[in-house]
């Protein structure tokens, strides 16, 4: 059923792209796709008003991508999609393949769960410019190890139009496997961690020509993805909500941007999934690593016993009763965890009890 879906999705995002011809951007990479997307997209609409798309959501699999190129907004981890819904998306699909015309500008995220994803969606859709954020291990469960990964990666680099730019991660340890392999012009930013959107978004428009004052105002207008560093002022407290997703260098991301801000450091830390065998070695570094930058460490989920934390909770439901009781006024807090561990329930219990005692 999937591959039936796919196909017809695909026939129409395809023939549409054939027929508009739009300047492809696609980001891939381990950790902030999303953001890189967004903020790429927010200098792009600043500088080419009404000429850009930018995928909607995490739409970034073998069945996203041609979701997002067609204009849908979808989010499949808030709502299930059965037979009729499907029939009524594949017909808006040939619609809008027919006769919904695309922007100048597609700016999309192709992600990777198992061999061969960006192998099969590269083959469908050649990007004019490519963004290859970092690679490290996540989303490592399907795959036999890291060089694996990263050799599917690879395929952004390699199927890049040559007549376009692929821009690669001076950090990225994969990189010169990625630059062997494109056969466009190759560009490598330097970058912290936790400023990888903003800094291959300035990059991507500078090489599409968008003037420097159009970039900062674009970014000054850019607002991070929910629940994807989303710093915020809830009663006494200062959050860092990022907790969307996790990985090993996603939280390493995390801890450099805490340690740039006031107050008491609280991470609460749910567990990283997806990382295949090496699951417990690679929660029992990052716990390490989160105590130079964390004064108390909670853990959620079974898999975060490994960060050695202060505090331990089972779920996010225990996490959110179970916090109230830890937090200091001015605290700083990171939140951080894999999405399927819905730690928002620990941002929503913040904000209840800043409500009431407002």
């Amino acid at each position: 059923m999937l591959d039936v879906r796919a196909g017809i999705l695909w026939l129409w995002a395809r023939w549409r792209i054939k027929k508009d011809q739009p300047i492809i951007i696609a980001v891939g990479g381990a950790i902030a796709k999303t953001s890189t997307k967004a903020a790429i997209g927010a200098i792009l609409r600043e500088a080419f008003p009404g000429q850009v798309r930018v995928g909607y959501g995490n739409l970034n699999s073998y069945l996203g991508v041609p979701l997002a190129v067609l204009g849908f907004e979808i989010d499949f981890y808030k709502h299930k999609v059965g037979f009729w819904g499907w029939l009524k998306i594949l017909i808006s699909a040939k619609w809008r393949g027919l006769f919904g015309r695309l922007p100048k500008y597609l700016v999309l995220e192709f992600g990777t769960d198992q061999t061969g994803d960006l192998d099969k969606i590269t083959k469908k859709l050649q990007p004019d410019y490519g963004v290859i954020t970092i690679v490290g291990p996540a989303h490592l469960m399907n795959y036999k190890d890291e060089a694996e990964m990263a050799h599917d990666e690879g395929f952004l680099a390699e199927r890049t139009k040559p007549t376009g730019v692929v821009f690669l991660n001076h950090a990225d340890p994969y990189r010169e496997a990625h630059r062997s392999r494109a056969k466009a012009k190759v560009r490598e930013i330097v970058t912290p961690l936790e400023l990888i959107a903003t800094e291959f978004a300035k990059a991507v428009g500078a090489e599409l020509k968008v003037h420097t004052e159009k970039i900062a105002s674009g970014l000054k207008n850019y607002h991070q993805p929910e629940h994807r560093f989303d710093e915020k002022r809830i009663g006494s407290w200062r959050v860092l909500d990022d907790s969307y997703n996790a990985s090993p260098l996603a939280m390493e991301a995390a801890f450099n941007r805490l340690r740039l801000l006031p107050g008491r450091h609280v991470a609460v830390l749910g567990e990283m999934r997806e990382l295949g065998p090496g699951e417990a070695k690679f929660h029992g570094q990052i716990g390490q690593l989160a105590r130079s930058s964390v004064n108390l460490i909670i853990g959620v989920g079974e898999l975060a016993k490994h960060y050695q934390p202060d505090q331990w909770y089972a779920t996010a439901d225990e996490a959110a009763k179970g916090i109230l009781a830890i937090l200091k006024d001015g605290d700083t807090v990171l939140v951080k965890g894999s999405h399927s561990l819905h730690l928002e329930k620990i941002i929503t219990a913040l904000e209840n009890q800043a409500n009431i005692h407002e």
